[in-house]
């Protein structure tokens, strides 16, 4: 690494990652580069920003719960790292073009755009789900590659954004993939494009003033969705509503069209809670989608595609926010004493509450890092438990041996794995348990220390996300034990945003 406040050409991070170009984004703050994965030979998208520490948090908690979308139309994540003075993503290099660089060249016909916002939408959904919010939708952020995939990158999870937001970004993009206009109502950053004509008081102008021969549903729904008065579906319910109108070219069904409701009725048949269990809708992770081929190839023919991906416009700042290390092995052992791996001897996940968990904090004088702990268990990557900052050393100043979760099982059980998640990599973390809780107390905190076996050796330097491999001891309680912090800006401190148990 250079000396810089930031990396440069030919910089090699986590000893793996070489910047090979900077592709864009501001000399600081927020940088897209792209690199090479030199252990796996293959190009990726690292998207840094300057500086780390609490002031990426953000960042680290959006790219948790991207890692763990499982959307096809989000980016791969491969790595994420906070070094304090700066952190950085590594995720998929996507060959093709920005949607912007498609809608610079032509529009898209109804059911295009609508096939395509209902992709977009899934990744949203799934991005909800996991308690973070995108934050910088618009078309310089969203993707269409070469092999016929619709992508979504670099959720920002900036404070005070809301999921409401996100829909009406999503009923931006569709005016957007309509007119190749941005309606200012949904305020974004540099999308690249031209503002959307407005009527002589200044209001936006309804998709079909101005393309004239819209289907109405299809203009009720956009109009509906940038109406902030109006009370929006969730992305989830959206992608179902999209996808319907799609089948019609975004006419309304006959059903709907005889008894029309006041919000998006016009095309809200049966909307559903959630993002699963609908007949009526297709796989969530659908990634290629026939229609959208249809567009890339002619953007193709017409030559928007380049041989890298297209974020915008030659000085704008593309890079809206990250996405985050996944790399955990999912694949547990399901081996049972015979040396069979029947269904039954699956692991399967522990149900825990708040009671089940607290904080393992050796003799050092202060037990005053409680706040927060049960957000370990509540499979929200937005929330989490943090240490105080310590100065000096990585191993909690040199004042502790550690700090530790405690979990209760409930009863005695055969750990298989516990999957821990944190917002910066570089923590050494291990696995203890025992059979009884000696005591919320000094002295029987240090006691779990002095007592307790170990379950799975200490990983030093970790990724955000690991899983620890159990022994296989049957024991009650379980301690994730933290040895080592990673450093931030002004010390060395972790976050923890999620445990899940798994047990035989």
């Amino acid at each position: 690494m250079t000396t810089a406040e930031v990396p440069s050409v030919g910089d090699l991070l986590a000893e793996r990652y070489r910047l090979e170009e900077h592709v864009g984004g501001a000399n600081g703050y927020r940088q897209l580069w792209r690199g090479v994965d030199v252990l796996l030979h293959r190009s990726v998208a690292v998207v840094l920003r300057s500086p780390g520490g609490e002031d990426a948090a953000p960042t680290m908690t959006a790219a948790v719960a991207a890692s763990r979308a499982h959307v096809d139309s989000m980016v791969d994540v491969y790595d994420a790292v906070d070094e304090g003075r700066f952190a950085y993503v590594v995720r998929e290099w996507v060959n093709g073009s920005s949607l912007r660089g498609v809608l610079e060249k032509q529009t898209l016909e109804s059911a295009h755009a609508l096939e395509l916002v209902a992709s977009v939408a899934d990744a949203v959904a799934a991005l909800h789900e996991g308690g973070v919010t995108h934050a910088d939708l618009h078309p310089g952020t969203i993707l269409l590659s070469e092999d016929d995939r619709v992508m979504v990158t670099e959720p920002r999870n900036e404070p005070g954004n809301t999921q409401v937001e996100d829909v009406r970004a999503l009923g931006a993009t569709l005016y957007a993939c309509l007119t190749g206009t941005w309606p200012r109502v949904v305020p974004a950053e540099n999308t690249g494009l031209a503002d959307a004509a407005t009527d002589e008081w200044g209001r936006v102008l309804d998709v079909d003033k101005v393309v004239p021969g819209l289907p109405a549903a299809l203009a009720k729904l956009t109009a509906d969705l940038l109406d902030h008065s109006q009370t929006p579906p969730s992305a989830a319910e959206l992608a179902v509503d999209l996808r319907r109108l799609a089948e019609t070219g975004g006419a309304a069904p006959a059903a709907a069209a005889a008894t029309p409701t006041s919000v998006l009725g016009s095309i809200n048949l049966g909307r559903r809670s959630s993002s699963s269990g609908s007949a009526d809708a297709p796989p969530a992770g659908m990634k290629r989608l026939a229609m959208v081929a249809a567009v890339i190839a002619a953007v193709i023919f017409a030559g928007v595609v380049t041989s890298a991906v297209v974020f915008g416009g030659d000085n704008d700042d593309p890079v809206g926010a990250e996405d985050q290390v996944t790399g955990e092995d999912t694949g547990a052992d399901t081996t049972d004493a015979e040396g069979e791996s029947p269904a039954t001897a699956a692991p399967t996940e522990v149900a825990l509450t708040g009671d089940s968990v607290r904080v393992v904090d050796p003799p050092t004088g202060d037990r005053d890092q409680t706040e927060g702990v049960e957000n370990v268990i509540d499979d929200n990557a937005s929330t989490g438990w943090t240490t105080n900052t310590y100065r000096g050393d990585a191993n909690f100043g040199n004042l502790k041996p550690g700090m530790g979760i405690l979990i209760d099982l409930g009863e005695e059980q055969e750990v298989a794995s516990v999957r821990v998640q944190m917002t910066s990599a570089g923590a050494t973390v291990g696995l203890l348990g025992g059979a009884e809780d000696p005591g919320d107390s000094s002295d029987g905190d240090q006691a779990i220390v002095d007592d307790f076996s170990v379950l799975a050796e200490q990983v030093p330097d970790a990724d955000t996300n690991i899983e620890l491999k159990a022994s296989g001891e049957k024991v009650r309680y379980i301690v994730v034990w933290v040895t080592e912090l990673p450093q931030v800006s002004d010390g060395y401190k972790i976050t923890i945003s999620d445990i899940n148990v798994f047990v035989r």
